[in-house]
């Protein structure tokens, strides 16, 4: 099973488990993430919901490579990437609040999921990178609108456009994290945090989730649309090509 779920207190904690993909995003697997939100959200004792990842090294390393080097060897349009964002936007519209409990390094499609998460607890000793660039490819998954939101065009800018790889430090200093903990201390302080929100009243956090969304939808515009459009444009073009030859021909 690549994903897990368990109950604590008053949480449901996912966590992915694809070691030998290092936790890559496959569509079967946003399909479950998907539906382990929407399950969990239903029920009225879950206060809160946090992701995390298998082992120490890695929370998520992007989308899957080698699903996504298939997908574009076949033919098949954008759209079939583009789509799991159908699943994965569940993250920011649930009505209990979402929050990652970043255990290791995160990269391209795994930072679109941070933007999707109300908190973000990321441990001390693990990186991020926004590595599409890299792969000759821009994000597709909202997670280009969502870094501007989060830490403003200036960062956004550098991080999209470099492809650099930053340390937690680093991610706490611009916004894109709440917090920076010790290893191994992820789970715990995500959990402690929904337990502080269960201090609310469920139906009053679930309308303020539902207006802060709105909000930012109607601050988006759209610009949702503009990024798929600019993906479908990347998608499979020689950039593109080079860097999946570049990554098979590693493995």
């Amino acid at each position: 099973m690549s994903l897990r779920a368990e109950s604590v207190g008053d949480a449901v904690v996912l966590t992915i488990d694809r070691p030998k993909s290092r936790n890559a995003i496959d569509r079967a697997l946003a399909r479950l993430l998907g539906e382990a939100i929407r399950f969990a959200t239903a029920d009225p004792s879950v206060r809160g919901i946090v992701i995390t990842g298998s082992g120490n090294d890695v929370f998520i390393s992007g989308g899957d490579l080698r699903e996504i080097e298939q997908l574009a060897r076949d033919g098949v349009a954008s759209g079939e990437v583009l789509g799991m964002s159908s699943d994965l936007s569940i993250c920011e519209e649930s009505d209990v609040p979402v929050i990652a409990a970043v255990q290791g390094s995160v990269f391209g499609g795994g930072c679109e999921i941070l933007m999707l998460c109300d908190f973000v607890f990321m441990e001390e000793h693990a990186e991020l990178a926004f590595r599409h660039a890299k792969m000759g490819l821009t994000p597709a998954w909202g997670g280009l609108t969502r870094l501007v939101e989060r830490v403003g065009p200036l960062e956004a800018t550098r991080l999209l456009l470099t492809a650099e790889k930053i340390d937690a430090a680093e991610a706490l200093r611009i916004g894109l994290v709440n917090e920076v903990v010790p290893r191994g201390g992820s789970k715990s302080r995500a959990i402690a945090q929904v337990n502080r929100i269960a201090d609310n009243p469920r139906t009053t956090v679930a309308a303020l989730k539902r207006a802060m969304v709105r909000v930012r939808e109607a601050r988006r515009g759209a610009a949702f649309d503009l990024e798929r459009e600019a993906f479908s444009e990347r998608w499979a073009g020689p950039d593109h090509r080079r860097a999946l030859d570049a990554f098979l021909s590693r493995k």
